[in-house]
């Protein structure tokens, strides 16, 4: 039997936790769940200019992934086939199979350019779902119930009271908008701290959403598209982030232990988890994912649901909130790797199908 080739795609962006870091960590949990009968991992850690390292002469994932000898070059159009270059006469060739982008940095039109399957949604759901402000465009636009928001491209564009009675909200949140991971987010009460906030957050954006405070519960569904009948989805039961010692689901609160709760089945009616799961199915639809995507939501005390955002790219440790609900919904970890390659092959499958 022919092992299938997967490249682990990791690390980029800054370094940090939330950053590099967790990328290797979640690309380690992904290369120990490998079925090595089946696929032969080639690992491949993206560095924060860019160039792609291979990590050769290693019998595991190396504890210190970063620069190397060896720089992998995908072939525009190669379907996979690929230059490792070393800069000297002992430059080769090798094929990637398929890719596995552990990364918020997954590399998607490169990928795609390169003619190369890979685990994830082709563009443009990364790009969609990337931007807050487009994503909540394109949600209200279908239909779809958002918070109330207003978008600023200066610092001096908008003025805490005015932000106040357009949203209708005494207390607001301040976020960039293309950022991932709570980072530069900030809640806010007073003229002060919106000004503060609104600083912090064009330090990481050129672009920046102030929303409405929501009072309500925050929710999680999982989606998962059937390999073999993709408008087939499989969502989980939601989760429920119940926040402890941090006001909000803060960058900080995602790496303390004890800053917050994931309860895997929220206690819910079955009514309203329908209400919840249709809508993720929905919001999955209208973006155009594949492969998968979590959808967050707020509930208010009245029930009413607001979709918060979709992220196609959930973080992917067995200790996760996708890979804890797919598991709650019957998919154990290695089982939804092998799913997600699964289902990577058989779409590169049928895009080669010619239309008739």
């Amino acid at each position: 039997m022919t092992k299938i080739n997967v490249a682990l795609l990791f690390g980029g962006g800054p370094p940090g936790p939330l950053g590099h870091d967790m990328s290797v960590e979640f690309a380690r949990s992904v290369y120990e769940a490998l079925d090595r009968k089946q696929y032969s991992p080639i690992l491949v850690a993206v560095a924060s200019d860019g160039n792609w390292w291979l990590q050769e002469n290693t019998n595991g994932f190396p504890l210190r992934p970063g620069s190397s000898s060896a720089q992998l070059i995908l072939l525009p159009a190669g379907r996979g086939k690929a230059l490792v270059h070393r800069g000297d006469e002992n430059n080769s060739t090798c094929n990637v199979d398929v890719a596995f982008p552990i990364s918020p940095y997954a590399c998607t039109g490169l990928l795609e350019i390169a003619q190369v399957p890979f685990v994830g949604s082709r563009l443009p759901a990364p790009t969609i779902c990337g931007d807050k402000q487009i994503l909540k465009r394109i949600l209200r636009d279908a239909g779809l119930p958002i918070a109330r928001s207003l978008v600023l491209t200066t610092k001096e564009e908008v003025k805490f009271q005015f932000a106040q009675e357009a949203l209708g909200s005494p207390t607001l949140f301040v976020k960039p908008a293309t950022l991932y991971n709570s980072m530069g987010v900030s809640k806010v009460t007073c003229e002060t701290e919106f000004e503060a906030a609104v600083d912090l957050a064009f330090r990481y954006d050129s672009k920046v959403l102030v929303e409405e405070y929501v009072q309500a519960r925050e929710l999680e569904c999982a989606v998962l598209p059937d390999i073999d009948q993709p408008s087939k989805l499989l969502c989980s039961w939601p989760s429920e982030i119940i926040p402890d010692e941090h006001s909000f689901y803060t960058a900080q609160a995602k790496l303390d232990e004890k800053g917050v709760v994931l309860k895997t089945k929220a206690e819910l009616d079955d009514a309203e988890a329908d209400r919840v799961r249709s809508l993720s199915c929905e919001a999955f639809r209208v973006i155009g994912c594949e492969a998968m995507a979590r959808v967050d939501f707020f509930m208010r005390p009245n029930a009413e649901l607001l979709i918060n955002e979709v992220g196609v790219s959930p973080a992917l440790g067995p200790s996760s909130a996708f890979p804890r609900m797919m598991k709650e919904s019957g998919i154990p970890y290695k089982v939804l790797i092998q799913r997600l390659l699964e289902d990577a092959i058989k779409r590169s499958e049928r895009a080669k199908i010619p239309m008739t």
